[in-house]
């Protein structure tokens, strides 16, 4: 049995593949909590609304918060994350979401109840809508929103695993095709980081016989 190389490790391993010029942006009252699994630089008091993508393959996490308080009642409505899974980014793109703003608290309940429908993906250069994968997950518990939006999909296996589709060209220029498994590749980073150096030190030895 050989040992299989996955693409997305050696993606995540520090292979440079260039700049992009992509952008995704999210209009109030949504934010971006996270692009790419990475933290966005969100915060109570400094929301995140325009980011920078890769070209080709991405992965958002983007929420909704709302005030409609009035002097007599607090209406603050906060919406479960919306994950959107984006396959074929061009580099110039200028990507936003569209949707009709509720405009009262009522509205904006039953908007947030079916957010994945409500939702579209459009590139502002051409008016025309964008292939992307919408879906809700749960709000996490805590103040750290993007931390626990990190969490579950790490658990759910939802995680993005950074294939895009230049860091997939540029690996098998360097190494050849190879069989891509990312969640086998996350379970033998995880051991090997956990791992003792003689233990570390019997595992080359093994993988290298295996060859």
């Amino acid at each position: 049995m050989k040992l299989r190389v996955s693409l997305a490790a050696l993606a995540a391993a520090g292979l440079s593949f260039g700049a992009s010029a992509a952008t995704f942006e999210a209009q109030q009252p949504y934010q971006i909590f996270l692009v790419n699994g990475e933290k966005t630089a969100d915060t109570i008091a400094k929301n995140i609304h325009e980011v920078t993508l890769n070209e080709g393959k991405n992965q958002l996490a983007i929420g909704y918060t709302s005030d409609f308080s009035n002097r007599s009642e607090i209406r603050v409505l906060n919406g479960d994350p919306v994950i959107i899974e984006l396959d074929q980014v061009p580099a110039d793109a200028e990507l936003t979401i569209d949707f009709n703003k509720p405009l009262n608290y009522q509205l904006a309940k039953q908007f947030l109840r079916e957010q994945p429908e409500q939702l579209t993906v459009v590139d502002k250069r051409t008016g025309q809508r964008v292939d992307a994968e919408l879906s809700v997950i749960p709000m996490p518990a805590g103040l750290d929103t993007a931390g626990g939006i990190q969490q579950h999909l790490k658990e759910t296996r939802q995680a993005f695993n950074g294939r895009t589709e230049a860091a997939v060209a540029a690996a098998q220029e360097k190494f050849g095709d190879a069989v891509v498994d990312a969640d086998a590749m996350e379970m033998l980073q995880h051991w090997w980081n956990a791992a003792d150096a003689d233990t570390r030190r019997a595992f080359q030895i093994w993988a290298i016989q295996q060859q």
